[in-house]
């Protein structure tokens, strides 16, 4: 980016910044303060990450995607209150009354819309500003210790102007059996508005605790989500993850998920991007720990002129560990895809099983997909494979659907559905693997008939 562009890209948020320590962070702690004082100088060096002004090896991961627009654009980046009910969340909901929910509505938490009850001796789900409030000695051992906000411009601009979210944490053997969900909903407003939600989950050693982690959009209007999440698991932890994003047609998505797993730990996190007019989606974990696991699994659908893009980097350190990883999409209209996925095993990581997959169905001429599998290995005892598929519905498998008596449309819409299928079904929440399955049989079936409309 060039100087003059990234001056006037950064001072629009370092306002925002001040206006925060003004006014609203003068009860911070001052680690905190901290934090959001390098960020934003950080994010001042940076700016956003413009694929055409960055250096080698940083604009290879933006060559495909291009975020000048939303830095030459004007966002508001305080939260915006508004008034919400019941009836709004529904569509986005998983039919579990006793789920711990929190709602944060235009970066706002709302405490009418959420409800946290009977959680175990040292369980902590709550609002991150609270959390910090209660528990800093909770929080400040993690927030922003994952999240590397020195490499990243948008992971610095979350931090800079971090101000609430969800906190998750539990304790040495603590097991939370009932899901969190944390909803951020954006609604219609007045301004262009950026939101930074941030996560916090953690969980000590023996711990087990599962977390679902929406984005809705109630409004088609243009704004931008720059959501980090960082999860952090101990030994013989385990961590359940969704992230569903069903953000409104004229949203911006920017997202990074950082995962840290210490010995036996288990995380496993499933990646739906269904919503927004452009996705960039960078999901990230390094094993820490032998015999620690990942699985990292996704699938996105995008039509019309929707841009998704998927970066993942899997970072074996050690010996004995394990990931396996597997992304789909399905892409329609003009729309466009990005898949880079790269696993680095370091030299000492001997013994590292890791396995790679992206497929890609296309359903347009006119769509493209940019699909990158990496391995970079520096271990010598290792089994790695990595592979990437992009291709149409079999004809002879539509033949012979209709040969039982299928229309062509059916037949094509069954297809499809069973290309994603198999990622749905794999979801250990009974609730959350029902609702998307749903979910993605409406979603194909009414891209089909808005199709059939366009062509006659």
């Amino acid at each position: 980016m060039t100087e003059a562009l990234k001056q006037v890209s950064t001072d629009r948020y370092a306002s925002f910044h001040e206006a925060y320590d003004r006014i609203r962070g003068r009860e911070a702690p001052l680690w905190l303060h901290r934090i959001r004082s390098d960020a934003m100088k950080r994010f001042g060096e940076l700016g956003m990450p413009v694929a055409r002004e960055l250096s080698f090896p940083l604009k290879e991961d933006w060559v495909y995607t291009d975020l000048r627009k939303i830095a030459d654009t004007s966002y508001y980046a305080e939260p915006v209150e508004a008034e919400l009910d019941e009836t709004a969340l529904a569509p986005y909901e998983f039919g579990q009354n006793g789920w711990h929910r929190l709602v944060f509505v235009n970066g706002i938490y709302s405490s009418a819309l959420s409800r946290v009850t009977d959680l175990p001796r040292g369980v902590v789900v709550s609002s991150l500003a609270d959390a910090l409030v209660e528990h800093p000695d909770l929080v400040h051992p993690h927030l922003a210790r994952y999240a590397d906000f020195e490499r990243t411009g948008l992971t610095a601009l979350n931090s800079a102007l971090l101000e609430d979210g969800l906190f998750v944490y539990a304790p040495h053997g603590g097991i939370l059996e009932t899901p969190v969900h944390v909803h951020y909903v954006t609604t219609g407003h007045k301004t262009l508005m950026a939101t930074q939600p941030r996560t916090l989950i953690v969980g000590g050693d023996g711990a087990n605790l599962k977390v679902v982690e929406s984005y809705s959009g109630l409004t088609e209007q243009s704004y931008l989500t720059n959501a980090v999440t960082e999860i952090a698991v101990g030994r013989d932890g385990h961590a359940e993850h969704y992230r569903i994003n069903r953000e409104g047609a004229g949203a911006a998505h920017l997202s990074t998920t950082q995962l840290r797993l210490e010995e036996n730990g288990r995380i496993s996190t499933f990646n739906m991007s269904m919503g927004g007019a452009l996705t960039r989606n960078d999901t990230n974990a390094r094993l820490a720990g032998e015999h620690a696991v990942v699985r990292m699994n996704g699938l996105y659908l995008a039509a019309g002129d929707q841009h998704v893009d998927n970066h993942t980097a899997i970072d074996h350190a050690v010996p004995n560990c394990d990931s396996y990883e597997v992304y789909k999409g399905i892409l329609e209209g003009r729309s466009r895809g990005v898949f880079n996925g790269k696993v680095f095993v370091h030299q000492d990581a001997q013994e590292t099983d890791a396995k790679q997959l992206n497929k890609n169905l296309m359903l347009s001429p006119d769509a493209m997909i940019h699909t990158k599998p990496q391995l970079e290995i520096y271990a010598d005892q290792v089994k790695c494979t990595h592979g990437a598929t992009v291709g149409q519905l079999d004809e002879d498998q539509i033949f012979y659907l209709r040969t039982r008596g299928l229309s062509h449309d059916s037949a094509c819409n069954l297809l499809t559905y069973g290309f994603a299928a198999d990622l749905i079904r794999r979801l250990g929440i009974d609730a959350v693997r029902s609702s998307l399955d749903t979910l993605f049989e409406t979603t194909i079936r009414d891209l089909s008939m808005a199709r059939d409309q366009s062509v006659r």
